[in-house]
C-alpha cells in the first residue's frame, strides 16, 4: 500500500476502493471558523455501508493541525470507527477507537495485528471517559515527536483492515443501527469535549448538535 501524506485523504482513498462514495452537500457546516480556528469538513455517503465524515482544523500561523475522521456504519453492523491526529510543535497524537454501537457484536479483534506491529510506537493513556464500556480494547493511542510517517502509516493499515472485517458484517435494519449510533452521539453532546465545547462557542447549542448528529454521525 502506497503512502499517503494526509490521514483524511488516506481514508477518502480506502473507503473509495470499499464502497461507492457520493459526498453530501453539508452546506455552511462545510467551513466554519471560531476563534481563529478554521474547519473544513466533508461527508460521504458509503453505499450499502453507512457514511464517512472528514474534517480538518488549522490553528492561527500553522501551530496546530487535527484531523478528524469518523466512518459510521448504518447499513452494516460494524462498530464505529473514530481516528484523530494531531500535530503540535514537532508531537504527533494519533488516536484510533472502535465504538461498538452495534447490534451483533462483530469480531474485530484482527485489528490487534496491526497494533502489536506498531507496539514500538509510544503510547499514551487517554484516561477514563463516558463512552469507555463501548469503546473496543483494539483501540489504540500513541503519542511522540517525529513519528508523523510512522503514524499515518499505521492509520492505514488500520482502517484498511477496519474497512476489509466491515464488509464481512452483517446487513442490519437501518433504523435500529441509526439508533445505537444516536446514543452515542448524545452522550458526545451531553459529555462535551474540546471539539464540541469549541463548536458550541462559534455555532450554538443547536447547530452543535446538529452538526454532530447529522454530519458526524449520520444518525438522523
Amino acid at each position: 500500500m502506497q503512502k499517503n501524506d494526509s490521514m483524511n485523504n488516506s481514508m477518502l482513498q480506502l473507503a473509495e476502493s470499499c464502497f461507492k462514495l457520493r459526498e453530501r452537500d453539508i452546506g455552511e457546516y462545510a467551513r466554519l471558523r471560531g476563534s481563529g480556528m478554521n474547519f473544513f469538513t466533508g461527508v460521504y455517503d458509503a453505499a450499502g455501508a453507512g457514511s464517512l465524515f472528514l474534517m480538518d482544523m488549522k490553528a492561527p500561523l500553522g501551530l496546530m493541525k487535527m484531523q478528524t475522521s469518523v466512518f459510521s456504519p448504518t447499513e452494516l453492523d460494524g462498530p464505529i470507527l473514530s481516528l484523530d491526529f494531531v500535530e503540535a510543535f514537532g508531537t504527533c497524537t494519533l488516536v484510533l477507537e472502535l465504538y461498538d454501537t452495534t447490534l451483533s457484536h462483530p469480531d474485530f479483534q484482527q485489528l490487534e495485528k496491526v497494533k502489536a506491529e506498531y507496539s514500538s510506537l509510544p503510547d499514551y493513556d487517554p484516561g477514563e471517559h463516558w463512552f469507555d464500556s463501548i469503546r473496543l480494547p483494539v483501540s489504540a493511542h500513541k503519542k511522540g515527536r517525529k513519528l508523523r510517517a510512522e503514524m499515518l502509516q499505521m492509520v492505514q493499515e488500520y482502517a484498511a483492515l477496519y474497512f476489509e472485517l466491515l464488509q464481512h458484517c452483517k446487513s442490519c435494519d437501518v433504523a435500529e443501527k441509526k439508533a445505537e449510533n444516536a446514543k452515542f452521539a448524545d452522550g458526545l453532546l451531553q459529555n462535551g469535549g474540546p471539539a464540541v465545547n469549541q463548536f458550541r462557542k462559534m455555532v450554538g447549542e443547536e447547530k452543535t448538535a446538529a452538526f454532530i448528529r447529522t454530519c458526524m454521525f449520520c444518525c438522523e
